[in-house]
């Protein structure tokens, strides 16, 4: 009767747990990242046209040309009718019924709008961050997918009083701070190893073991897998964050001479 028990109870487990991976389809999981993403993309006063055509993107890449149609009208639908979106509503569902791999990658997502005019806005990083607080992200794992955002097109993030702005190896910015009542040009600085530690959620002064534990950690909880049930081109996305964990890693591993 014990094995028996103790057999029913495992099984159980197994279901209940692949119940909640498999809760969400990709077209419910969609339509949970629209409002979410509206929420983003207004945070900041402006609807960047870019900003809409990083979310049209990846429809296109996930459904059929009609279906995707049908969900960028309903993207703007939100937008113009200025639909009042329950924000909390969505994360309390989230935080109860979605899986941590699912979390990771709205959060991956939502970064990913919030950087795709090529700077970080404080009041987008802001709405992005409080919803990672509220479906139950921990401060160390946003830091760690926003850190990876502070490489774009190989160039490093400059932070001033307008958010982080970024800049490539071929190419040099120049703008307007009103702090400090300043005006200057900059170009990209030469890179940091502190970025890639953020990525690998350690400090500097972490030893190779714990850059080692860290790293296998992170990269059984950011394994592309972990979203198949969202299908393929999904997963491909979250294999964005995988790569950039691989990277910083082999690049520690470099500047230390690790084996």
């Amino acid at each position: 009767m014990g094995l028996l028990l103790g057999s029913l109870i495992d099984r159980s487990r197994t279901f209940v747990k692949n119940y909640k991976r498999e809760r969400y389809n990709k077209e419910q999981f969609i339509k949970i990242l629209l409002p979410l993403a509206v929420c983003v993309m207004k945070a900041d006063g402006t609807i960047k046209e870019v900003e809409l055509k990083h979310v049209a993107k990846h429809l296109v890449r996930n459904f059929s040309a009609e279906y995707a149609k049908e969900l960028y009208r309903q993207l703007h639908n939100y937008i113009e009718n200025n639909v009042n979106i329950n924000i909390d509503k969505i994360c309390q569902e989230l935080h109860k019924n979605a899986t941590e791999h699912e979390k990771l990658y709205i959060i991956q997502f939502l970064l990913g709008i919030a950087a795709s005019d090529g700077i970080f806005q404080h009041e987008e990083l802001n709405v992005v961050q409080q919803i990672s607080d509220r479906i139950g992200i921990s401060r160390r794992d946003f830091e760690s997918i926003k850190a990876m955002y502070t490489i774009f097109n190989q160039g490093s993030a400059y932070y001033g009083s307008r958010g982080y702005q970024y800049g490539s190896g071929s190419q040099s910015y120049s703008g307007s701070y009103s702090s400090g009542g300043y005006s200057s040009g900059y170009r990209r600085p030469s890179y940091s190893l502190d970025n890639d530690y953020n990525i690998l959620e350690v400090s500097s002064t972490a030893t190779d073991d714990e850059v080692k534990k860290a790293y296998r950690r992170l990269a059984q909880k950011y394994h592309p897998d972990k979203v198949n049930h969202l299908g393929e081109e999904i997963r491909k996305d979250a294999e964005i964050k995988f790569v950039k964990l691989n990277q910083a890693y082999e690049r520690i591993k470099e500047s230390r001479n690790m084996k």
